[in-house]
């Protein structure tokens, strides 16, 4: 008769993996084989980048603010964005939600639609 055999309590017939991987998948049928992971992908210098990227998109605003609608809104959202525990997913889409609001404002200044595009493609990469 065709069919799995039952494997032994201790013996592994898939993978092993542990440490940071990115996303995995298991061995399809896998008996007793685990896997971990650490997708958080975050380190100081990344979150350093991430400050940096933001001080220049506030330096941006500041310089053309008679092209930005609303900006002491914008400001505002900046300001919140920094509060922001990026290590947080929760925090981390607040973030992007705020950024994203800030890039709606400001459609059509010079560098800073692409400064705030690279700034939530940073902040993407963290998850």
């Amino acid at each position: 008769m065709f069919g799995r055999k039952r494997q032994p309590e201790s013996t592994n017939s898939g993978i092993q993996n542990s440490g940071s991987m990115k996303n995995v998948q298991n061995q399809p049928g896998a008996f007793y084989s685990t896997q971990s992971q650490d997708n958080s992908g975050l380190d100081k210098d990344d979150l350093q980048g991430i400050a940096e990227l933001l001080v220049r998109v506030r330096q941006g605003i500041d310089r053309d603010r008679d092209q930005v609608d609303d900006y002491d809104v914008c400001v505002g959202f900046l300001d919140m964005v920094a509060e922001q525990r990026l290590e947080s997913p929760e925090e981390r889409a607040v973030a992007k939600g705020l950024l994203e609001k800030v890039q709606q404002k400001c459609g059509g200044v010079p560098g800073l639609v692409s400064l705030l595009a690279s700034t939530l493609a940073a902040i993407s990469a963290l998850a």
